[in-house]
């Protein structure tokens, strides 16, 4: 019945008339989640096989205990669970639960049975493998969105939604890029807050239930977060590497035998701790979204607005009513601690947003998230780490003068213009001066979008072979974001007659020569 449902409501977003949409009320009947063909949740069985045989390196479905930790048998091996299909011979009968045999020699699964495993799907939170350069300049995205809102609030699944205010017309948008998300996760499980650590950004929300409620929107919508998959992509983000620190720590670590470039030998595997964690689908569900707006005039906590399908004509109306009827069959709610619980929570979220991207309102007759202007000027300035700071790539000492230029830019975010200054500091590494150092660069009115730059000429008599240490910072009363406003760049100094200079690295393509 409900795929039958769902493309219908993909069929009407298609229909450029509205004029049938004339029902707006609440409507009690619930809508059964997408199910696999066998009746289990996504991901489905394809059936195995059809691939390279997985080993341990694969990121397959193993036997863990609850907080997400494998459990080794007596060879210190980590035991895949058995997902029995018309490919995979092995009897599980009384079985529970059914383990894929493995070598106890190299741990590594019997080519028998390979086609028992199953891997982990990750769809679109694969965006995770990015680079950590990636993710800072999506984080970087998300703060100042954050930082120069009017409003800050939650959606239905809990996603954040900034607002804001322009000449009374309010504009909302929900963050629902993958990577975004990832990098809220990332943030949040390192730090407990975005943005700067001396001024965080309020969140509507506690850390570990805004991370939960980031995966889900970063995973696919018609997917699954479940515990494997939250702890390959910790695995994936370096998060339960024992150096990286986390709001989770202490680490649970234990030493797993495998296969390591054709040597079988102990490997530390380390684990986040998602012990203290408690969820209640029942709860939070009934406190989204924060604040609550629908219906508008006098709202209610934990209602949400969706295209319904309707027994009379019109065929379709936008029905208004609690999330947790309209979303979950388990109507007595969810509640569970520790990984599962996170996992859970996670699912929820994407379950939620996977229902209203099919029963989605059309734009004209969303009921708008209400928001005042706050009258707070905030901006983003920057100074590019490509070419915000260029200087001579080397140069000869007490030679004829050189120049270096420094660019700022009023970023996008509000349209405040920007005022403040910009420091330049040059320092000889053998401990000379630079005349003129530091200097101190004046900006007023700085219109957001719009740069300017000051190019300045300078000479050393330094006396010696060395280099010079370049430090160019930003600063600026309302800056919301001062993750990208200090670079660095360096000059080789060589002396006359003492040969080539050592070389080095300037402030990018805009270096000179």
């Amino acid at each position: 019945m409900k795929t039958e449902m769902d493309e219908m409501a993909r069929a009407f977003r298609r229909i450029t008339s509205m004029a049938a949409i004339l029902v707006i009320g609440f409507v009690g009947s619930a809508h059964a989640q997408r199910l696999c063909d066998d009746g289990t949740r996504p991901p489905c069985d394809k059936g195995g096989g059809g691939g390279d045989v997985p080993d341990f390196g694969d990121l397959i479905y193993l036997y863990r205990d609850a907080n997400g930790v494998p459990i080794l048998d007596a060879n210190q091996c980590q035991q895949p669970i058995a997902f029995t299909s018309d490919l995979c011979s092995l009897d599980c009968t009384g079985e529970d639960p059914c383990l894929v045999p493995i070598d106890p020699a190299t741990c590594a699964v019997d080519p028998a049975y390979a086609s028992c495993t199953r891997e982990v799907e990750f769809g679109r939170i694969s965006e995770a493998r990015s680079s950590d350069a990636v993710l800072a300049s999506q984080l970087e995205d998300v703060v100042v969105n954050l930082a120069t809102a009017d409003c800050v609030t939650l959606d239905p699944a809990g996603r954040l939604v900034t607002s804001r205010v322009v000449d009374d017309v309010v504009t909302t948008s929900e963050i629902d890029s993958p990577l975004q998300n990832l990098a809220i996760y990332k943030q949040l499980i390192q730090t407990g807050f975005l943005g700067a650590g001396a001024s965080p950004i309020p969140l509507p929300g506690g850390a570990l239930d805004t991370a939960a409620r980031a995966m889900g929107a970063g995973s696919d919508k018609t997917g699954q977060v479940d515990v494997d998959l939250v702890v390959y992509l910790n695995q994936i983000m370096g998060l339960s590497d024992p150096t990286t620190p986390t709001i989770l720590d202490p680490k649970i670590c234990i030493d797993v035998k495998e296969e390591v470039q054709g040597v079988v030998q102990l490997v530390q595997k380390c684990f986040l701790d998602y012990g203290a964690y408690d969820y209640n689908r029942t709860s939070n569900f009934g406190t989204l979204p924060a604040p609550a707006y629908i219906p508008a005039g006098a709202p209610m906590e934990g209602w949400f607005e969706y295209l319904n399908l309707l027994t009379v004509v019109p065929t379709f109306g936008i029905a208004q009513g609690p999330i947790l009827d309209a979303v979950f069959d388990d109507q007595s709610g969810f509640t569970g601690g520790n990984i599962g619980g996170f996992a859970q929570a996670a699912d929820d979220a994407r379950a939620v947003i996977d229902f209203m991207h099919i029963w989605q309102v059309p734009e004209d007759y969303v009921t708008p998230v209400p928001c005042e202007a706050s009258g707070i000027e905030t901006f983003d300035v920057s100074i590019s780490s490509v070419s915000g700071l260029q200087v001579p790539t080397q140069m000869v000492d007490g030679g004829e003068g050189r120049e270096f230029t420094v660019i700022v830019t009023n970023e996008s975010g509000s349209p405040a213009a920007a005022s403040g200054a910009v420091t330049v500091t040059a320092t000889a590494a053998s401990g000379g001066t630079i005349a003129g150092s530091p200097w101190v660069f004046v900006f007023t009115d700085l219109v957001q979008g719009l740069s300017q730059s000051w190019t300045q000429a300078f000479t050393t008599d330094l006396g010696v072979r060395t280099t010079i240490n370049w430090t160019a910072t930003v600063t600026a009363p309302g800056d919301v974001n001062p993750l990208n406003n200090t670079v660095q760049a360096t000059t080789s100094i060589k002396v006359t007659g003492s040969g080539a200079g050592s070389g080095g690295s300037g402030g990018g393509s805009g270096g000179r020569p």
